[in-house]
């Protein structure tokens, strides 16, 4: 970081996600956009010329410019690599969720992090949610008592956004009960406040593929409850769908969304142009949340622990639907 504060920022991957964090970046005064790296020919050109970035070819091309901040941006499966890289370089690292694919992976990050003396937070953006975070500040506070269940329902089609479509090889993304699912599993740690120590999962499949559709019970060691429906095998036509509600020995908290955007806009000529209120709100208070603790020396808002945490229960779901077996968490290896 500069005398003056400033933050630059170095961006791994180019995709969708990536380009709505540069986006985000807007809204944090004094943070820098560097450089974006993509092995994809054209991919971050795209993002840099928007945002006057130059473009590198990879991660040690991003490090060799001495940015202070490395925001990861790739499938999960090349996380690890480049989060533990970026740490050990002394970099403080914002990696998207799931903070990695598998439970080895993970491991090797939470050493990674542990040792270094940069920050490492992870993209749980649902956190930042502006009905999700004063839902959870209110069930903080005691406003609907004691929580004993919760419910998070994200329904859709199967994105069609990623890069030779990896998002519908399991292998690389995990399918939605850990793309999508691993949102509504860290929403629930979160407001619950208790481990999970047990999960079941039951998923069908559809044209989007094998297990994706699926619903997943989780018990916590507080003896609370949460239902976690996802779905890529919904209408295309129909959108994106939420449905929350979090129960209290006092009360009752539940909001719901038919989809992502907030306003439109119909041109005479061209196509219409959706705004992302929501996600765009969403994002920016994430990205501004890292930069201000990188600036303060921590803690991260999202704590690699808390991120691994999540994706056990995740992959434990997958395990859960794949066998139809409950899975113990308190004695499961994964």
């Amino acid at each position: 970081m500069r005398g003056d504060g400033e933050l630059t920022v170095g961006l791994l991957g180019a995709g969708m996600i990536a380009g709505v964090h540069a986006h985000a970046y807007r809204g944090s005064p004094g943070v820098r956009l560097v450089a974006v790296a993509d092995p994809v020919p054209g991919k971050a050109e795209r993002i840099a010329g928007r945002y006057g970035a130059g473009v590198v070819p990879d991660l040690d091309a991003l490090l060799g410019l001495g940015v202070d901040v490395v925001d990861i941006c790739t499938p999960p499966t090349a996380h690890a690599d480049a989060v533990v890289e970026a740490l050990q370089a002394g970099r403080h690292v914002l990696c998207e969720k799931p903070i990695t694919r598998t439970m080895d992976e993970a491991r090797r990050v939470l050493a990674a992090a542990e040792a270094a003396p940069g920050l490492l937070s992870v993209g749980q953006v649902a956190r930042y949610g502006p009905d999700h975070r004063l839902a959870r500040d209110l069930a903080a506070s005691g406003d609907v008592g004691l929580v004993r269940m919760l419910s998070h329902s994200t329904t859709t089609s199967l994105p069609g956004w990623s890069e030779a479509g990896w998002l519908a090889d399991a292998a690389t993304s995990g399918g939605p009960l850990l793309d999508q699912g691993v949102h509504g599993f860290d929403y629930a740690r979160w407001v619950i406040g208790s481990p999970a120590v047990r999960v079941h999962c039951m998923a069908t499949g559809s044209g989007a593929g094998p297990l994706t559709y699926t619903l997943a019970t989780v018990r916590y060691e507080n003896d609370a409850i949460a239902h976690i429906e996802c779905s890529w095998a919904h209408p295309a036509s129909r959108g994106f769908k939420l449905r929350a509600e979090i129960v209290g020995t006092e009360g009752r908290l539940s909001w719901d969304y038919d989809h992502m955007m907030g306003g439109v806009l119909h041109a005479r000529e061209g196509d219409a142009e959706w705004w992302d209120v929501l996600g765009d709100r969403e994002f920016t208070l994430e990205l501004s949340a890292f930069f201000d603790a990188c600036r303060n020396g921590g803690p991260p808002p999202v704590p690699a622990a808390e991120a691994v945490e999540s994706l056990r229960t995740a992959l434990a779901a997958i395990e859960s639907a794949r066998t139809g077996q409950t899975i113990d968490l308190t004695t499961w290896e994964a």
